[in-house]
């Protein structure tokens, strides 16, 4: 039995020794293709934030959706992360935005994120809270102390059909803000969790195998006019009218949650790739998804921020790219527009309903 036990631990030893290695000695970025793999928390998920606190990076990107091909485009990206483990250089926060990895900024550098575009055209401290939800800012301690004077919630096209309703994962969230504060209160114990979840990403391994799977095509891409799609022609799909009902009332109850705090509430919904590139796609199908869900959340006087149409007339007016052609996230170009127009509804929360009213006494006069 004493000799099994030996040649076992001789036998495993080198693997136990390399992952050690891995996740002590090796840069974080050695076998990762972009920032987000490399500092995202894994199974630590007791960890306050998405990703390690009190990190700077600095590392040459590729894109989600054809890394390590021939296709990829390298991009120079610069990240930090705040005490929380949230893409911040500080924790400061008048407006904050709740939302996924494009509010996160996958593929761009710190300056060029939503929040720091942002702060410079309000001249407001902005807080980039992504990837999170509205359940997990409405159970996080720090914002019920002391709130926010508004709150953006933000969601790709695509995952809008799966927002949280108000109240789910509450618990959850205060359990991880008890074990998140204990964590964060000392760096001896923050440095052995990264290293436990370090250990956890198996990140040779799952280099490996995904370099295995594009060499024998198992990974598969969509890819049309040298330009690739997470979804494709799915992403265009048509919902019904009892699936717009459903996504609006849970985007109005987050306005409601919000009203009764005093905090002001805007929706920003960011079209897919798919969306505004619909003409690369074999049917050439111009979707109908968002504007439908805009016109229902206006009718339940919920500020909604329209970027259909501005990216719309970006791209197939004046053939400005919004997405990277290896990437279904939005651009720079396409995050100074959108930070563009949030700014002037911020500053000019009228600007719409005269619009209208103008319109409509145009309209009459006529």
């Amino acid at each position: 039995m004493k000799r099994l036990l030996l040649k076992l631990t001789l036998l495993t030893l080198p693997f136990v020794t390399y992952l050690l290695i891995e996740a002590s000695v090796l840069p974080m970025n050695t076998f990762t293709f972009r920032v987000w793999e490399t500092i995202s928390v894994n199974s630590m998920q007791v960890m306050s934030g998405p990703f390690y606190p009190n990190m700077h990076v600095k590392m040459a990107e590729e894109g989600e959706l054809a890394p390590r091909t021939p296709y990829a485009e390298k991009r120079l990206v610069e990240w930090y992360t705040d005490a929380y483990g949230y893409r911040n250089k500080d924790t400061k926060c008048d407006i904050l935005l709740i939302g996924d990895s494009n509010i996160t900024g996958v593929k761009l550098t710190q300056e060029e994120t939503l929040a720091d575009v942002l702060e410079r055209c309000l001249q407001k401290e902005v807080y980039s809270f992504a990837p999170a939800t509205m359940n997990r800012f409405l159970a996080t301690e720090r914002f019920i102390q002391n709130p926010p004077e508004m709150v953006i919630v933000s969601s790709i096209e695509r995952r809008i059909p799966d927002l949280p309703a108000i109240g789910a994962n509450g618990l959850n969230s205060k359990l991880r803000n008890f074990s998140g504060d204990l964590i964060n209160s000392s760096s001896l114990l923050t440095s052995l969790f990264i290293t436990a979840d370090r250990l956890s990403k198996l990140s040779l391994y799952r280099r490996t195998l995904a370099d295995m799977e594009r060499h024998y095509g198992v990974k598969k891409y969509i890819q049309h006019d040298n330009e690739f799609f997470l979804e494709g022609e799915y992403a265009n799909r048509t919902f019904s009218d009892e699936e717009i009902t459903r996504m609006a009332d849970v985007i109005a109850s987050y306005k409601q949650v919000l009203d009764e705090k005093g905090i002001r509430f805007m929706f920003m919904p960011i079209p897919n790739k798919e969306n505004i590139y619909y003409n690369l796609l074999p049917s050439g199908k111009k979707p109908d998804f968002l504007p439908r869900l805009m016109a229902e959340l206006t009718r339940r006087k919920v500020e909604v921020v329209d970027l259909q149409n501005p990216f719309e007339q970006l791209y197939h007016e004046q053939n400005i790219p919004l997405y990277p052609a290896d990437d279904a996230h939005w651009n720079e170009i396409a995050v100074e527009k959108a930070a563009g127009i949030v700014a002037n509804k911020i500053k000019n929360p009228d600007t719409d309903s005269l619009q209208k009213k103008d319109n409509h006494l145009v309209k009459f006069i006529e």
